[in-house]
């Protein structure tokens, strides 16, 4: 599924242009009624080819004509000659037909792009009512077409003129410089869309969120387990030598994001150790070791405490040379180190995980249970006590995977009583995935009422969201599904049940599969990769499309760690109605 497929010869150039044909030409009375309402008494067709080799931006072409057939052929002699010129070797091709036009003064645009989430105006966009300088939905957003003013008095966004007479440049050789004061109108279209990768031709999905990426069905094990190995693979592929990882991408122009942080490191590599369990790839295990032994080494420095006793941080290297101690990179760096104990049945990781989970008491204040989320380098003086809402669950999650090996008392008392602020202070108004988890471990060995029903109140204030967020925003998932195992191992042992009577379960579930399913707008697929500068590198990867399509390492890792549960804990299992006998 993530290799590159080449193309041998023209052959299999015609048998792709064939299969495509024969999709193509299937949709003429789909869009024929569309076309001559917006042509009037000659309706004209408008079919766009895009093709690119897998490792470069991809060319798009375009046939217009009184008739489908003539539009292809226009299309494809077009194609062909760019073939030429460039000397590339397609191994991709799309076909889409135009469907539906709208037509649209220019300020009247204006006021309706501005009206959508960046990055997510999701049609194509002609200057002018024949098409002749027109381009796909996806040219139009990897390669910034449009873009936000920066006016904090108003909200408006512009089109970007110079990226657009790049762009037709680069792509038909067209020198024309257009602006705002050369168009009059601008056509907004959808279109009907199919995806060739050389063995197979996809329908492509035409409204909605999926716009532009192949139609599913159903998500099903297979489907995932092939989701994952492919993210995972690009995450092992990010790691070099010393065990670093490329922190991510901006791939429009194929920008690398700057900087690093070190607990999205550690985090990430976690989330790797997950794939493995299911994968078992060689490639994936040697990229696991040596990102841990970089964090290890790079990321990790043993101090004292007041009693002289080692505690250990994971220190974050700022701009400059400053640093700084993050409780939730300690954390993050317990949950990959305990995970890798864990899959590999190695306890060399637990003596610097008892260190590092001694630095976490030390946040901890004893009074009220909260945690320092800062601390300043060297001296361990606070320097911010509080910074973000996931520091604390992701904390006391650490805490209690390590406690699951070592059965140490100390660190789920100190759970407990971070548990206590948090119950204390509706901390299940933040919705965090981490504390789900969390909670979800501590009802293991501490199966308390108050303890589930935070879990339960953590999840059922945000089912509405869950549903109706455009984003894909991959914690929600993580969330759902730490509540999913809660709730069934309540079923499978018949306790607590009366905790879920108000609980609406059905929506719930709706939620997570909506979930599952829409994050799939986030995931790079070949027939959306194709459009961006170096899609090579950023094949199979997941991004944020509000962020510019940023794919960066803990994007991909909480991807990862959603599906791997909802494919080991949903798919795999076999799931008990509430109120069921659980078979003891």
């Amino acid at each position: 599924m993530n290799r590159l497929n080449k193309i041998k010869d023209d052959s299999d150039l015609k048998k792709m242009l064939d299969e495509l044909k024969d999709q193509i030409f299937a949709q003429k009375t789909v869009v024929s009624e569309n076309m001559e309402l917006f042509f009037s008494n000659k309706p004209k067709y408008v079919v766009f080819l895009s093709f690119s080799d897998g490792n470069s931006r991809a060319y798009v072409t375009k046939g217009i004509g009184n008739s489908v057939e003539v539009s292809w052929k226009n299309a494809v002699d077009l194609m062909k000659k760019k073939i030429k010129e460039t000397e590339i070797n397609p191994i991709w091709i799309k076909a889409d037909i135009v469907r539906k036009i709208k037509a649209y003064q220019y300020q009247e645009f204006i006021r309706y792009i501005s009206e959508i989430k960046i990055n997510y105006f999701r049609e194509g966009i002609s200057l002018d009512n024949m098409f002749n300088i027109s381009f796909l939905e996806q040219e139009v957003n990897s390669n910034v077409f449009i873009y936000d003013v920066k006016d904090s008095y108003q909200k408006k966004k512009h089109l970007v003129w110079k990226n657009i007479n790049y762009y037709l440049k680069r792509n038909t050789g067209n020198k024309y410089q257009f602006d705002e004061n050369s168009i009059a109108y601008i056509y907004t279209f959808t279109t009907l869309g199919f995806f060739h990768d050389g063995m197979k031709c996809y329908p492509l999905c035409s409204e909605g969120h999926e716009v532009g990426r192949r139609s599913i069905e159903k998500v099903d094990e297979a489907l995932l387990r092939d989701i994952i190995s492919n993210a995972s693979n690009f995450l092992s592929n990010q790691i070099d030598e010393t065990g670093k990882f490329c922190y991510g991408y901006f791939p429009c122009f194929d920008k690398i994001v700057p900087h690093y942080n070190i607990l999205r490191h550690a985090s990430t590599t976690y989330s790797m150790l997950e794939a493995y369990e299911f994968n078992k790839d060689p490639k994936l295990k040697d990229s696991i070791k040596r990102a841990l032994e970089y964090l290890m080494n790079e990321g990790i420095e043993l101090f004292k405490d007041d009693d002289e006793n080692n505690i250990a941080f994971v220190i974050e290297r700022l701009e400059k040379g400053d640093a700084e101690i993050k409780l939730g990179a300690n954390a993050a760096a317990i949950l990959a180190f305990a995970k890798y104990t864990r899959v590999f049945h190695d306890e060399k990781y637990i003596p610097i995980m008892q260190n590092l989970a001694e630095g976490i008491r030390f946040c901890q204040d004893d009074q009220e249970g909260s945690f320092v989320h800062i601390l300043n380098v060297p001296d361990l003086s606070v320097k911010e006590k509080y910074r973000i809402i996931y520091y604390d669950g992701e904390a006391a999650f650490a805490l209690m995977r390590l406690y699951d090996i070592d059965k140490n008392e100390r660190w789920i008392n100190t759970v407990e009583k971070a548990f206590e602020h948090f119950i204390k202070n509706d901390y299940w108004k933040h919705s965090d995935h981490w504390l789900s988890y969390c909670s979800y471990e501590l009802m293991k060995y501490k199966p308390e009422q108050r303890n589930i029903a935070f879990n339960l109140r953590n999840a059922s204030g945000i089912l509405d969201f869950c549903l109706t967020r455009e984003t894909t925003y991959p914690t929600l998932l993580e969330l759902l599904m730490a509540t999913y195992c809660m709730i069934d191992k309540l079923k499978r042992e018949n306790v607590f049940l009366e905790t879920l009577e108000s609980f609406d379960y059905s929506k719930f579930i709706d939620a997570i599969e909506h979930r599952v399913k829409h994050q799939l707008n986030g995931l790079f697929f070949p027939e959306v990769a194709m459009y961006f500068k170096a899609p090579g590198k950023i094949l199979w990867s997941f991004f944020i499309r509000h962020h510019s399509f940023r794919a960066r390492i803990d994007d991909n890792e909480h991807n990862i760690s959603g599906y791997c549960s909802y494919l080991h804990n949903r798919l795999k299992a076999n799931e008990i109605p509430i109120g069921g006998d659980n078979g003891n």
